[in-house]
């Protein structure tokens, strides 16, 4: 039997999950923990990738009977062509396919790997005297395997995939129309996941919360009346929470209106009715808003696999790209024309997408001030040459 090299989720005591590199004999390798232990800031998501980028540098490793700190360290070193004809080429490569990566794919990979090393080799300098030649010797080395490492990024083509992440106005209604629980021939399979299913999909495409702000919800953060509202709010870990990756909301917290009055009385027949039954098919009880057919929290796997479901059903009318991302796409870039249309100002409208997506960048706002100027010059174009051809009949 082949042994594997694997990344184990582990949930502390205080309730953060983060991810272990076990080595093929189960045990847990010291380095690449330590450095995934110093970016625990970040979400167990990007760590848990993170820890799969560099089990492909330990495989090739392993297979070159290579020992990192030794070899870091030595005084004859990795050479030019080691990193970048046989260690590049690794992160290349996509072993299950028997073919070559995204170059994005690659470059994630290589920006993790190029990141440790320079974290490892900081590690193993700071345990020397400054005034040894040593140092400055591994000082120079961690320069060079900085700068053989980077040079290797690969460049993708410019493009503008930006218009083809959301969805238009009509595959919007279409999705909103198929998922209507109060229609017959609505999808799902009982009232209370037809329910479930039209209450996430809204949250998403009319509130803009991502995945891990959705499944995060409790019944409290919900407020139905004369205003009705979804509080998005950062809380510690829960110690309770079983689902792996455990979702989690990492920007910033915000108080968003709900105006859709659809939504609204969905979301409170769901959570006054509907959300009980499922609840009901558990043995534990829970406050999360969203549950899932056995009454337990949804996890996100369960949100893939739903637009899987509807990407297959709905081919003809729904896109390929269709996802939770592209809910929030749509919702950013139809945000942006809405607010460009009432007359504020690029700042304006950059800090309030900002606000309501719960980022603290305002450049990452840009995309969709840039789709939005990019349609309506589409618009006024088309409108241009309709005009054009009537004046010269």
């Amino acid at each position: 039997m082949v042994k594997l090299m694997k990344v184990k989720v582990v949930t502390h005591p205080t309730g953060e999950q983060i991810p272990i590199i076990l080595d093929y004999d189960g045990l847990p390798i010291p380095a690449p923990n330590e450095y995934l232990l110093s970016r625990r800031d970040k979400s167990t998501n990007t760590l848990t990738r993170n820890a799969r980028e560099l089990c492909i540098l330990y495989d090739w490793l392993h297979r070159e009977q290579i020992n990192l700190r030794e070899k870091l360290t030595a005084p004859v070193s990795f050479n030019s062509a080691q990193i970048n004809s046989v260690l590049v080429e690794q992160l290349r490569q996509n072993k299950e396919q028997s073919k070559a990566v995204s170059p994005i794919t690659f470059n994630q990979r290589l920006t993790t790997v190029r990141q440790f090393i320079s974290w490892y080799m900081s590690v193993l300098i700071s345990q020397l005297p400054y005034s040894s030649n040593k140092f400055k010797s591994l000082s120079e080395r961690k320069s060079i395997f900085n700068e053989w490492l980077s040079n290797s990024f690969m460049s993708s083509p410019p493009s503008r995939k930006y218009l083809k992440k959301g969805l238009n106005n009509e595959e919007s209604s279409f999705l909103i129309n198929i998922l209507d629980p109060t229609s017959i021939n609505s999808f799902g399979t009982s009232k209370a996941v037809k329910y479930r299913n039209f209450i996430s999909v809204g949250l998403m495409i009319y509130c803009g919360l991502r995945p891990g702000e959705l499944l995060s919800l409790r019944v409290e953060d919900i407020t139905i009346g004369a205003i009705s509202s979804v509080n998005v709010v950062r809380r510690k870990p829960d110690i309770g929470d079983t689902r792996k990756p455990r979702p989690q909301v990492k920007r910033n917290g915000r108080l968003l209106e709900i105006g859709n009055l659809d939504l609204v009385k969905c979301l409170n027949k769901y959570i006054v009715e509907l959300r009980e039954i499922l609840e009901d098919k558990s043995e534990l009880e829970s406050d999360y808003l969203v549950l899932s057919d056995e009454g337990q929290p949804l996890s996100q796997a369960s949100i893939t696999q739903l637009f899987h479901l509807l990407r297959n059903k709905y081919n003809q009318d729904l896109p390929d790209n269709l996802s939770a991302k592209s809910l929030r796409h749509t919702f950013s870039s139809r945000m942006e024309i809405t607010m460009r249309a009432s007359g504020l100002s690029e700042q304006k409208r950059r800090e309030a997408l900002a606000h309501l997506r719960g980022d603290s960048s305002l450049s990452s706002q840009d995309v969709y001030i840039a789709q939005a100027v990019e349609e309506s010059a589409i618009k006024a174009l088309r409108q241009y040459q309709t005009n054009l051809v009537k004046d010269n009949n």
